[in-house]
């Protein structure tokens, strides 16, 4: 990952922080009213991508993407706890 790359995934992570902040103040509000002010989405993020490296070693173009920076199929959301081995 270039250095690029990683700027971009960290002001990603802020955004969603932020999104986070506005969804929880909006629901201390009961939400009823006018929401408060929604954070504005930079620029530099539209068209972002998951870049994650696929099966054939190209990267992945998928653009909907978790707070994490990759799509469901790249870290996404957990499948569950594993069976593990007991001596």
């Amino acid at each position: 990952m270039t250095d690029h790359q990683a700027e971009l995934r960290k002001l990603w992570k802020r955004y969603c922080k932020a999104s986070e902040r506005w969804s929880e103040a909006w629901a201390a509000q009961g939400y009823t009213g006018e929401p408060p002010p929604r954070p504005p989405f930079p620029e530099e993020l539209r068209g972002l991508c998951c870049g994650a490296k696929t099966r054939a070693g190209t990267p992945c173009k998928r653009r909907d993407l978790y707070a994490s920076g990759r799509c469901k199929l790249h870290g996404g959301l957990s499948t569950g706890p594993r069976k593990t081995r007991t001596p």
